[in-house]
């Protein structure tokens, strides 16, 4: 637990039992003092909770919690002032937190990797329920799994990000592999769980290539899946390499290639309850080939729209972008 946040959070209960006191005695110039400090650490608390990159809906559900338990000290202890703002944010409180776990979340795309369809700068609405229902702020089902499809574009916690998964979950048939290229997975995948991996993940999002028992084989830009081969078509290119159309399962989304991999290959047997994610931006991507598979228990959800573009502080946001994504 990260001490700064915790330090600020005892503080805020701190100056919340003040401000219950000098409400209870009418010392009213206390009261409006003590609220402004409230004030000032609850942004200090959410200004780390952003640093730090922890999970907002588990946030929203813990303010969700307090804002109630403050209602019912308001109620008993018959502080009227309280009972009724406490009710107020516990009412939005609950509100945004149920539409944000159960309907649609936003999310920002911080990366290149897939590039050319989703790029940096670009907010996109992730379906919450596509995969099945989950308690918010938590991976605990409320409803059944509903399988990822291929080429889908999900959001999820790959295991390299989460400090307590080991190599062998992420690549479960490892035992299979030469003893090179089981070494290689090992080294590599335990260098970017050092460097990356936190308590509760960081969310990525990924194109799935493979769903459980499908036999994938990728030979630089030319993709297999269950011995058929990808449609792949180059169309044109743009500042930084070839973009390709590749069409799967009747669906068509256009990668980008800078023949950086044209040499490499890969295969992989998926196993059950593990899905393979590869980036568009098949030069510029950490994915599934160099950390292995995601499970279906880390699945967050499936990113659907563009609804928004900014790419930096510097420029108005925009809505050219706005769609459905491919």
């Amino acid at each position: 637990m990260d001490t700064a946040l915790v330090l600020f959070v005892i503080s805020e209960l701190i100056f919340y039992s003040f401000w219950v006191s000098f409400t209870r005695s009418e010392n009213t110039r206390g009261r409006d003092i003590v609220s402004f400090i409230m004030f000032i650490m609850a942004l200090a608390i959410l200004v780390r909770v952003f640093q730090l990159n922890l999970d907002f809906g588990l946030v929203l559900s813990i303010a969700t919690l307090l804002a109630a338990i403050s209602w019912a000290i308001g109620h008993f202890i018959k502080i009227e002032d309280l009972r009724k703002e406490s009710k107020s944010y516990f009412i939005i409180l609950f509100v945004i937190t149920c539409l944000r776990s159960f309907t649609y979340e936003p999310y920002q795309i911080p990366s290149r990797s897939m590039e050319p369809g989703l790029q940096i700068g670009d907010f996109v609405l992730v379906n919450k329920y596509a995969y099945g229902l989950k308690f918010p702020g938590t991976h605990y089902l409320l409803s059944d799994l509903v399988a990822p499809k291929r080429n889908e574009i999900a959001v999820f916690l790959p295991p390299h990000t989460l400090c307590d998964v080991k190599p062998q979950e992420a690549r479960p048939d490892i035992i299979n592999l030469s003893l090179q290229k089981s070494q290689s997975f090992l080294n590599r995948f335990m260098a970017l769980q050092e460097q990356r991996c936190t308590e509760l993940g960081i969310k990525y999002v990924k194109r799935i290539l493979g769903v459980p028992g499908d036999l994938v084989e990728i030979k630089g830009y030319e993709v297999w899946i269950n011995s058929k081969k990808l449609p792949h078509t180059t169309i044109g290119k743009d500042e930084t390499g070839d973009l390709i159309e590749e069409t799967m399962d009747s669906g068509v989304h256009v990668i980008r290639s800078q023949g950086i991999s044209d040499y490499e290959e890969h295969k992989w047997k998926v196993p059950e309850g593990s899905y393979l994610a590869i980036g568009d931006n098949r030069d510029n991507s950490l994915d599934s080939r160099a950390w292995g598979y995601f499970s279906d228990q880390y699945l967050i959800g499936r990113a659907e729209y563009i609804w928004l573009h900014w790419g930096s502080f510097s420029e108005f946001p925009g809505f050219s972008r706005n769609g459905r994504i491919q």
